[in-house]
This record gives C-alpha cells, sequence and structure tokens, in this order.
C-alpha cells in the first residue's frame, strides 16, 4: 500500500510564497478600504462634532505606510461610527411565557469591530461599543476651538 505524500508550506510564508507578513499588510489595506467605504456610505446626526487625529491610524495605499487620517477620511469615520454604535433607548419589550421580558433590540447593540497599525507592523484591534470608545482608540479627539 502507497502512502500519500503532502508537502507542507513554511508558516512564515503565504499563497505562492509570499511572506505572510505581506497578507497581513495586504488583508489590513482591504478591510481598511472595506470600512472606510462601508462608513462612507452611512451618515449621522452626531457627525456635527469635529475631531481630529492625534496618531496614525490610516495605511496609505501607494507606501503601505501608517498616515494620518484627512478631514474627510476623520469626518466619514466619526459619522458612520457613531451610527453602528447607536445604542436605541426606548426599545419594545413583550412579557415572555416564563415571566421575563423579551426586548427587541432593533438590531443595535453589537460590537464595531476596529483595526489600526501597531508599532509592530501589524494591527491592534479592538470591539468598541461607542462612538468614545471608537475614538479614544483610534486617537480621535473632539476640537474645542476652530482652527
Amino acid at each position: 500500500m502507497s502512502k500519500s505524500h503532502r508537502t507542507r508550506r513554511s508558516p512564515s510564508k503565504g499563497h505562492a510564497g509570499f511572506p505572510a507578513i505581506k497578507f497581513a499588510i495586504l488583508f489590513a489595506v482591504v478591510i481598511a478600504v472595506a470600512a472606510v467605504v462601508f462608513l462612507a456610505s452611512t451618515k449621522s446626526s452626531n457627525a456635527q462634532k469635529k475631531f481630529k487625529a492625534t496618531r496614525p491610524f490610516v495605511v496609505d495605499q501607494q507606501n503601505g505606510q501608517p498616515r494620518l487620517p484627512t478631514q474627510e477620511e476623520i469626518d466619514q469615520v466619526v459619522s458612520n461610527l457613531a451610527e453602528l454604535a447607536n445604542r436605541p433607548e426606548d426599545l419594545p419589550s413583550t412579557p415572555a411565557a416564563n415571566g421575563g421580558v423579551t426586548v427587541d433590540l432593533g438590531g443595535g447593540f453589537g460590537g464595531v469591530m476596529l483595526a489600526r497599525p501597531g508599532s509592530d507592523g501589524g494591527f491592534e484591534t479592538k470591539c468598541v461599543f461607542s462612538l468614545e470608545e471608537g475614538a479614544e482608540f483610534l486617537g480621535l479627539v473632539e476640537e474645542t476651538s476652530a482652527e
């Protein structure tokens, strides 16, 4: 009986011999672009606040290096994060058969996964549940004066 022989790939190499770090960077860029596109497609009334970036969290598509976001990118992220992290307050409830209460969350109360470039060349991720928590993670601070 013959044994089948399988080739093993090196753990540091990805598909077709590319280093795993290149795949991680490509994946992060794709995720960042998808997030910006998704975030740009929604609007929120909470976007009236103006924020500024204190750290780079956008990966430049030309050179792959982290950079500070433009004001337009900041506005899009804030607007969409406010929408995605919105928590309705007066949710409809229904008495359950066992004496409990069923509450319709209306699609709310899910976390929002964010990623930012880390100092080691990788990415740090965090699931946030509010605009404030997301802004803090991304290094966004509210502007207090007109510049």
